[in-house]
């Protein structure tokens, strides 16, 4: 059973620049950070504006924070009732939505293959439900 899940490419969170630096993210995390990072948000009210907020996923939610030791603000409280899909018909790329059973947010990553390790990461969340189900059915 493979509960690792790597991504290579290149960043890095201080100034953005690229390097060989690799990504991993680990639904058994021992903190429970599957992953983390900037993304930009965008927001639900009238105005639709983008804010660049540090968002990590941990303990099956997707939280973000708008300052180092700020309070967690939970977007998503169980991301495996959730969808997740890249989004190319908006203003802006590497966006990717991801859908709740109440509610819908859009995210911006930094980068094509930024966005997708956070995909595959909202995916190996919802995909951790089915393991953690004694009784669940295993989807080839």
């Amino acid at each position: 059973e493979c509960r690792h899940v790597r991504v290579s490419f290149s960043f890095c969170l201080q100034d953005f620049s690229y390097d060989d630096s690799k990504v991993e993210f680990n639904v058994d995390a021992p903190n429970g950070v599957v992953m983390e990072g900037y993304l930009f948000k965008r927001a639900s009210n009238a105005f639709k504006t983008w804010n660049r907020r540090w968002f990590s996923i941990q303990n099956s939610q997707l939280v973000y924070q708008k300052k180092l030791k700020d309070v967690l603000t939970v977007v998503v409280e169980d991301l495996r009732l959730c969808t997740v899909k890249p989004c190319e018909d908006i203003e802006r790329r590497f966006c990717f939505e991801v859908v709740s059973p109440t509610k819908s947010c859009m995210l911006q990553a930094d980068s094509e293959k930024l966005r997708q390790a956070w995909i595959q990461a909202v995916q190996a969340s919802i995909a951790s439900a089915y393991r953690e189900s004694p009784d669940s059915y295993y989807i080839e």
